[in-house]
């Protein structure tokens, strides 16, 4: 089973995006920071499949995360799509996917099938 790390710190948007997700038919976790989102990658057994990061959140930002991330060995493989509600941050790696808040939900999911496969 493929499992995807959501990490937003809006609980409305989170809790909708993992029950999107699960009925899509995927193992969800949810973060609300990224500092949350670390803590979580670094008790699990297996990475996920795929992070799910919002770019503006409290205590640890998407940026911050990308970075920590990207300098940890057993993390740096992972797939990533960033989403925002706004245009695409400057910090944000080209190499990285970025979708809208706004756009459809078929389109992140057809993101989310192009990086880590279907369920």
């Amino acid at each position: 089973m493929k499992v995807i790390l959501v990490v937003e710190d809006n609980a409305d948007i989170r809790e909708y995006v993992a029950l999107f997700l699960r009925r899509a038919g995927y193992d969800v976790l949810e973060a609300e920071n990224g500092r949350h989102a670390l803590e979580q990658l670094e008790v699990l057994e297996s990475p996920p499949s795929l992070l799910l990061i919002d770019t503006m959140m409290p205590v640890m930002g998407g940026p911050a995360l990308l970075q920590a991330i990207s300098e940890h060995r057993r993390l740096a493989d992972i797939p990533v799509i960033v989403v925002s509600a706004n245009d695409r941050p400057p910090q944000i790696p080209d190499a990285v996917k970025f979708i809208r808040k706004s756009d459809a939900p078929d389109l992140l999911l057809a993101a989310i099938h192009e990086l880590c496969g279907p369920p």
